[in-house]
């Protein structure tokens, strides 16, 4: 699972909460560290930032999936619908602050991975 959060404090709790729950997270800042991440490895599910710089977490998400199919989510601090939109017509999920509430956060991840983790 690969995390992209240009703070490292919230890409760091994401991935404390993954971690805990028993998947094997990888964090990195930004949107180049995450296309290298992606060649070198195979991913299953990206988790995105929806600000990365000059790009965001659907332009991650879309170029995600040329390498391989993966569940993409996208998170915000704040709501935002158009952001919502954007990301079920890419097949993405939006999440509002996962980082405040881990319980839903990892049962979003287990419903959309399949895994028994929660």
């Amino acid at each position: 699972m690969l995390i992209v959060n240009p703070d490292a404090a919230l890409g760091r709790r994401l991935a404390d909460s993954l971690a805990s729950a028993g998947y094997d997270p990888t964090v990195v800042a930004g949107f180049e560290d995450a296309l290298k991440m992606l060649k070198a490895e195979a991913f299953d599910v990206v988790v995105a930032a929806e600000r990365l710089g000059t790009h965001n977490g659907l332009h991650l998400a879309i170029r995600a999936r040329t390498e391989r199919p993966v569940v993409a989510i996208v998170t915000c601090t704040d709501p935002d619908r158009l952001l919502e939109i954007d990301a079920r017509e890419l097949g993405a999920t939006c999440l509002v602050a996962p980082w405040l509430n881990p319980a839903d956060f990892l049962a979003v991840i287990g419903r959309l991975t399949g895994a028994a983790h929660v």
